[in-house]
Formats: C-alpha cells, sequence, structure tokens
C-alpha cells in the first residue's frame, strides 16, 4: 500500500504541463466549438416554440404577443451571450503577455454570472411583462381571488427559472471556463517567471 501512497504522491507533485500558445488556442477553439452546438440547440428550441406558438395561437392575438415577447427576450439574451463567448474562442495567444492574459482570467471568471448587468435586468423585467401579460390574457374569466394568485404565481416563476439558470450556469462554468482559467493560470505564472 505504500507504493501505492507514494506514486500518488509523485503523481500530484508533477509540475503541470506548460501553457503554450498553441495548446491554449487548441482548447479555446474546442471550447467555441461546445459553445456553438448548445448555442444551436438552444436557437432550435426557440424557433420550434415559435412555429408551436404560432400554430396554436393564432386566432388568439393577445396569447400570441405574449409568447412572442417572452420569445424574443429568449433570443435577445442568447444572441448576446453567443457573442460573448465567440469573442472568447477567437483569443489570440500567439503573443501573450501578461497584462492580457490577466484580462482573460478576469474575464473568463465574470461568465460565471453574466446575469447582474443591467441589460440583463431589463429583460428579466421583459419577462416579468410578458409573463404577467400571457396569464392575463389565457385566463380572462377568472374571479379575482384566482387572477390575484395566478399573478403572483406568474410573479415567481421568473426568479425561479433565473435561480436554476444560475445554478446551471455555475455548473457550466466549472466544467467549460475552470479549466481554461487553470491553464490560462499556469501561462500567467509562466510569464511572470520570464519576466524576473
Amino acid at each position: 500500500m505504500a507504493q501505492f501512497e507514494e506514486l500518488q504522491t509523485l503523481w500530484q507533485t508533477q509540475p503541470s504541463p506548460p501553457a503554450t500558445p498553441a495548446a491554449l488556442a487548441g482548447a479555446f477553439r474546442r471550447y467555441g466549438r461546445r459553445q456553438d452546438i448548445i448555442n444551436i440547440a438552444k436557437s432550435v428550441m426557440i424557433v420550434g416554440a415559435l412555429i408551436n406558438t404560432v400554430v396554436r395561437f393564432h386566432n388568439r392575438p393577445p396569447m400570441l404577443l405574449a409568447t412572442i415577447g417572452i420569445l424574443s427576450i429568449c433570443a435577445v439574451a442568447l444572441i448576446a451571450e453567443w457573442r460573448i463567448q465567440r469573442r472568447i474562442a477567437r483569443l489570440n495567444f500567439s503573443a501573450a503577455s501578461i497584462d492580457f492574459v490577466r484580462a482573460t482570467i478576469a474575464h473568463l471568471k465574470a461568465q460565471r454570472n453574466p446575469y447582474h448587468t443591467p441589460a440583463y435586468g431589463l429583460l428579466l423585467g421583459g419577462v416579468f411583462a410578458f409573463y404577467n401579460f400571457l396569464v392575463f390574457a389565457m385566463w380572462p374569466k377568472l374571479t379575482v381571488e384566482r387572477r390575484i394568485i395566478f399573478h403572483v404565481l406568474a410573479c415567481l416563476f421568473p426568479p425561479v427559472i433565473y435561480i436554476f439558470g444560475r445554478w446551471v450556469r455555475a455548473k457550466r462554468w466549472n466544467a467549460d471556463y475552470r479549466p481554461l482559467v487553470e491553464r490560462l493560470t499556469v501561462l500567467l505564472e509562466n510569464l511572470e517567471d520570464g519576466a524576473r
């Protein structure tokens, strides 16, 4: 058993492989392809929901308007995220400087929770408004008590989805971004050691 522990200690203490610009570029390209696949799947779901909405609610304009509003907000958020992810995937590490690597690490760490910007607050407010309009359009003949209950539920639904989305985002960050940050940290340490 002592041999296994010695081998394990040796394995854990060996230096990590150097983070070369070519290896980092390949890792970021793989990240970009993975994000493209995820975002294409999300786009297909939004288009499918839009087609379903038009087919089901073509004779109910309030429902159609509310659902298209929610799907439009989803599309805007998806496009914004996709642009950020594409920008990250296209980073050029051929002449990496200490400041560039630090800025890249900070940018990747900011992706852990990008939903704290004012733009996302505005989009979440739009989801609240359209979702309440959807509830209003779905059940116009409800009693006042039931209408209040449904509107309270409609106000609770987006924050629950937001919290779930942050949890999923944290899981994805750990899977997608953490390895990149670790490799960049090794590169940063190598650059800082070379600068001394």
